[in-house]
């Protein structure tokens, strides 16, 4: 049976979320491996820039929309703009020490950080099964570190911290999501926006050596990287979005976990500074058939809220039925209907 518009419309922007998704991170590290450009923080400085200029274009093309900018919003918003810059500070810096397929094996441990933060300070709980998939994965990702001969202590140690900010950006957008009534666009213009006078400092005080004494500017592969860097950090989030809203969040992790995989797969054969040993490859394998695992576990449990909250509906409007003939043969007719 061929696809509908809908379908197809869906299945392009999966397509190009993990497309885009794939592409920045091989194009970040192009840039710092092939063409030996070490300031991490003006790359980030570039994203910023790029990702605030593309959404005024879209907003003056009405295309999007997000909220004016407001110090009152701004003073509620300053802990998740700080968790946000350390999140793509240190996510750079890391990529820039660490081998592909070790620093998305690493980037999993941000799920434990996450659960664990949820746990002490939610109280949530989450199911057996998805804890022990999270240990895998994390498991996976350790017996994977001991046979890194490329083992870098820096690259590791930035990694690692990448996961702990990014389980506390990810903690406290929900609550901040609630607290200012922002869009999503929103969120992402007073983060970009709050952050660029913090990393044009950084970049002043501590890079401005290496970016005066850089010998490839008129490079035009460099320049395509780093336009390309800068311009795919808008598109990845912009496609985080609208992959949500075409399609459904689930699908969005899926595939996540997809790119993932094919990620980790290519990383092994492009840069370089990839051992091929036994502890690294079952590492990365067991680490790799943890995620899938997740995400299984995350697909099935979506199911059955879905589920549920079909059902609830159901029994409300049956419930209902006995004051209006309408609503009993609503109740009929969707009785019908009740499998995921």
């Amino acid at each position: 049976m061929p696809l509908n518009w809908r379908q197809w419309r869906g299945f392009i922007v999966a397509f190009l979320y993990g497309a885009v998704s794939i592409s920045i991170t091989f194009f970040n590290k192009a840039v710092f491996d092939t063409y030996q450009f070490h300031a991490s923080n003006a790359l980030t400085l570039g994203q910023m820039i790029f990702s605030i200029l593309f959404l005024k274009i879209l907003k003056s093309c009405r295309l999007l929309h997000y909220e004016p900018f407001q110090l009152e919003t701004a003073g509620k918003l300053y802990t998740l703009a700080i968790a946000f810059f350390g999140m793509v500070v240190t996510g750079l810096a890391g990529l820039r020490f660490v081998n592909i397929p070790m620093f998305s094996a690493l980037r999993r441990w941000a799920t434990f950080f996450v659960i664990a933060g949820d746990y002490f300070w939610l109280g949530k709980v989450v199911d057996r099964m998805e804890f022990a998939s999270v240990v895998m994965m994390i498991s996976g990702a350790m017996v994977a570190s001991v046979g890194d001969l490329a083992f870098d202590a820096m690259g590791y140690a930035l990694t690692m911290l990448n996961c702990l900010v990014t389980a506390w950006y990810l903690i406290l957008i929900g609550s901040k999501s609630k607290e200012t009534n922002l869009s999503t666009f929103g969120m992402m213009y007073y983060n970009n926006l709050m952050c660029i006078p913090l990393v044009l400092l950084i970049v002043l005080a501590i890079e401005l050596p290496q970016i005066t004494s850089y010998e490839y500017y008129t490079d035009t592969g460099f320049l395509i990287c780093f336009s390309l860097s800068s311009a795919l950090a808008f598109a990845l989030n912009y496609l985080v979005f609208l992959c949500s809203t075409v399609n459904s969040p689930l699908t969005t992790s899926i595939t996540g976990q997809l790119k993932s995989i094919i990620q980790t797969i290519a990383g092994l054969f492009t840069f370089g500074g990839v051992s091929f040993t036994i502890p690294f490859i079952v590492g990365l394998l067991v680490s790799t058939v943890g995620g899938v695992w997740y995400g299984d576990i995350k697909y099935h449990q979506t199911i059955e809220q879905q589920s549920k909250k079909k059902i609830s509906e159901l029994e409300k409007v049956v419930v209902d039925s006995a004051r209006s003939p309408k609503l009993a043969h609503t109740a009929r007719r969707e009785g019908g209907n009740l499998s995921p």
